[in-house]
């Protein structure tokens, strides 16, 4: 063997070499690599609203207003109902309550102005309402001052009755509905009672701003 030719085949032997430990092997084949990432952005609260008529015929402004500022509502809006009936609510609560909600917002009592005997009833019932719901956060919001057709002073009795009521239940804000619908005459509809859409926006609203200031 001359030496041109020995060091030629070592030339190739060497590149053989070089060849088969280069990661650009095309007999191997590289295992994909997968990443797992997990979400963390929170859930969003929960918010229970209980109510009557108002809350009824508000519910989509109610609804919406509650989603666009990050909330999970669920509602329940029975016209004519109060705390007059809270048979019908103490059968309703466990399975509103089952998900947990982080408040509970309250529209009832101006159905409970239809007689004397209601009204005197109005602050027990409220207690027992209010330990049927536990420990949530709740928030209550008062109504008329005079209901068309009720006694003279029940909506206002009523009303005073909510105000008192923090002091029995720490757990528990006023949202002083009243106050909002003497400051603007466009709340209410001509029956006295019951929202103009204008109104059902602002009560929308102001369920919002009392949900949100309540929960952060």
């Amino acid at each position: 063997m001359t030496r041109r030719l020995g060091a030629a085949l070592v030339v190739a032997a060497l590149a053989i070499s070089l060849v088969g430990c280069s990661g650009d092997d095309p007999s191997r084949t590289k295992s994909p690599v997968t990443t797992t990432t997990r979400s963390t952005v929170p859930p969003p609260l929960r918010v229970l609203v209980l109510g009557d008529s108002n809350l009824f015929q508000s519910a989509a402004d109610v609804d919406a207003s509650l989603r666009g500022a990050g909330f999970e509502p669920t509602l329940l809006g029975v016209p004519g109902y109060g705390l007059k009936d809270l048979f019908f609510w103490f059968q309703q609560l466990p399975g509103l309550l089952e998900p947990d909600p982080d408040v509970v917002v309250v529209g009832l009592g101006t159905n409970d102005t239809h007689s004397d005997d209601e009204v005197a009833q109005f602050p027990a019932r409220l207690d027992q309402m209010m330990q049927a719901l536990g420990d949530p956060p709740v928030i209550w919001l008062t109504h008329v001052d005079d209901r068309p057709g009720a006694p003279a002073s029940a909506g206002r009795a009523n009303n005073a009755a909510i105000r008192a009521a923090p002091a029995r239940w720490p757990n528990l804000t006023v949202l002083d509905f009243t106050l909002e619908m003497a400051q603007n005459p466009y709340i209410l509809s001509p029956d006295g009672l019951h929202f103009t859409p204008e109104g059902m926006r602002i009560y929308a609203e102001k369920i919002t701003e009392a949900v949100t200031a309540r929960l952060t």
